[in-house]
């Protein structure tokens, strides 16, 4: 079913990924990890986002990485102005959290982040018994987000760490490199569960590397874009 929802607020987190935020007119009937797909204008007609999370049962929060060349859709998204109306159709999903007490990986890259912190945050939200580590890779210090939100997380729930991965530049405060570095058979562990989402090279790198460290396929769950 097509609806419509307006854009109410718009944050600049970095340089070119923004934080949007929807109003629907009705009660947001809503699972974690789904994502919703826009109806666009042509050439593109439809591009679907991970829904980053809800609020007040009515507002949707996105992320969105906006791409000066290549990417029209997210041009035209993130360009909109508050109180804009944009079309969309109804959630779906394919990409789920396995709803258990098993200690669990996640791996991420820039906006690709949206969906693993949904998913963790169901996590936390519904007391689930078991750690949760997030990696988060961008390319330099000004590409980070969310940091203070992630702080936060981390200091209100015990079973929940981060670490950023920076590749173009070293500091103080973060890794170096690429998070691949951290999937080595001492840091895995203690982790039974592993959640990737980025390109679908990296992907593969990383599933890789797991498994040349024993880890079955069945522990490993993926979202390719």
């Amino acid at each position: 079913m097509i609806k419509d929802f307006k854009l109410i607020e718009k944050t600049k987190v970095t340089p070119d990924v923004f934080e949007m935020i929807f109003e629907v007119n009705e009660i947001f009937n809503y699972s974690y990890w789904q994502f919703i797909t826009f109806l666009l204008p042509a050439p593109i007609w439809w591009r679907a986002y991970s829904i980053l999370d809800v609020t007040d049962w009515n507002k949707i929060k996105l992320i969105i990485k906006r791409v000066e060349n290549g990417r029209w859709w997210s041009k035209y998204i993130c360009d909109s102005e508050v109180w804009t109306f944009l079309k969309w159709v109804w959630p779906a999903w394919h990409f789920t959290l396995k709803e258990n007490n098993k200690n669990k990986l996640f791996i991420a890259t820039w906006v690709w982040f949206v969906p693993l912190y949904n998913q963790i945050i169901w996590s936390i939200r519904n007391w689930l018994n078991c750690n949760i580590k997030l990696l988060f890779w961008v390319r330099t210090d000004e590409d980070i987000f969310y940091e203070d939100v992630l702080n936060e997380m981390k200091n209100n729930n015990s079973n929940f760490s981060f670490e950023y991965y920076i590749s173009r530049e070293h500091d103080l405060h973060h890794n170096f490199w690429r998070v691949t570095d951290f999937i080595t058979k001492e840091n895995i562990s203690n982790f039974e569960e592993f959640y990737i989402c980025w390109n679908p090279y990296m992907i593969d790198d990383s599933i890789n590397i797991l498994l040349n460290l024993w880890v079955s396929k069945e522990q490993i769950f993926t979202e390719k874009f």
